[in-house]
């Protein structure tokens, strides 16, 4: 009896999914999260509430990016440079862009180019530390509380693996900042001269996939990475706080998660009502392939025009359909004619 029974579990256990689980993380905290739906593929402490060091620079630069002033130029300051730990270099009276600045803050790690970003756009500390604060309310950040744009710490600045992740999330789908943090390396511009800087995030040179974000360590943080990988159509992003193996537990979580994904072919033919030809309707259809966890929460909704006019040519297209992933699009697919149609009428 004990056999059966120990048979009888040990079936259960083979037709369980294989989940991320079962990896090994060193981190106090970690997530891996699905950069598009926002959905959870790993967790591990991911609400507690932790110093996350120059990660923080990930809303600083988002900030920047969305402030539609990234071609304007920044006189420095000493209160932009008096700061301490990693640095691009900047000096007092130094002329840079902001787009320059974000590149200072996100490659290198530059302290000053976060302060001077922060007083740019804020006008002091505590202004773009307000700014920092709604804008992660904004993303439903509701465990962070920002006090510095560099990451050092100070005060009660904080945020949580999870946190972190919508953040990154959010920051990938900016087009400049997902630009600039994927760059290896990259020129900057300062008083005229050109000085070559170069990224801190070694996933970039580890995995080929991989598309950013941002390095971090402190004595109170410990070592901070927020990463994200772009794979199979699918992006993610990982967080890991207090990680002395940080370069192998993300590796290793990609690995595990990518392989949690099943491509599924979405396809479907319509009638649409046609005026003007022999026929009273035409075929139409839709073909896309995506990438999801379950296609049990794949919806689809079709957008066409009640009827189309002859003539048409097969391949035109007459509508589109939007794919939903748990109700958060995730791919829009051409409705194209699946035959050609010829004019049937009189002649002029």
């Amino acid at each position: 009896m004990f056999k059966r029974i120990l048979s009888f579990f040990l079936v259960i256990l083979l037709l369980l999914p294989v989940t991320a689980y079962a990896v090994d993380c060193s981190a106090a905290c970690a997530i891996v999260m699905d950069a598009q739906t926002n959905e959870v593929l790993y967790r591990k402490n991911i609400n507690e509430k932790r110093s996350i060091a120059s990660t923080t620079k990930i809303m600083t630069a988002l900030i920047a990016c969305e402030s539609g002033r990234l071609n304007e130029t920044v006189s420095i300051t000493f209160d932009m440079v008096n700061t301490f730990g990693t640095l691009l270099g900047l000096r007092e009276n130094d002329e840079i862009t902001l787009r320059d600045l974000v590149k200072g803050m996100l490659l290198p790690s530059g302290n000053d180019a976060a302060n001077a970003t922060a007083l740019f756009l804020g006008g002091s500390f505590e202004g773009f530390a307000e700014m920092m604060n709604v804008r992660a309310a904004q993303l439903g950040m509701a465990n962070s509380f920002f006090v510095t744009p560099s990451g050092l710490d100070e005060g009660n600045h904080h945020s949580t693996a999870y946190d972190m992740a919508l953040l990154a999330s959010a920051a990938m789908n900016n087009a400049n900042f997902a630009q600039i943090c994927a760059e290896k390396s990259s020129d900057v511009v300062i008083n005229g001269k050109k000085q070559t800087i170069y990224n801190h995030n070694k996933l970039l040179l580890k995995l080929d996939d991989c598309v950013g974000i941002k390095t971090g360590y402190t004595d109170k943080a410990g070592r901070c990475l927020v990463s994200a990988v772009k794979r199979g159509g699918n992006t993610l992003v990982c967080v890991t706080l207090n990680d002395a193996d940080d370069w192998n537990d993300h590796i290793n979580l990609y690995s595990a998660c990518f392989d949690m994904y099943s491509e599924e072919e979405l396809t479907q033919s319509l009638q649409l009502p046609i005026v003007g030809a022999e026929q009273s309707s035409i075929k139409v259809l839709y073909t896309k392939t995506v990438s999801v966890l379950s296609a049990d929460d794949i919806k689809i909704e079709i957008y066409a025009l009640p009827f189309v006019y002859s003539p048409i040519n097969k391949g035109d297209v007459l509508g589109r359909a939007i794919i939903k992933y748990k109700d958060k699009e995730i791919a829009v697919a051409d409705i194209v004619a699946a035959e050609d149609v010829e004019y049937y009428g009189e002649q002029v």
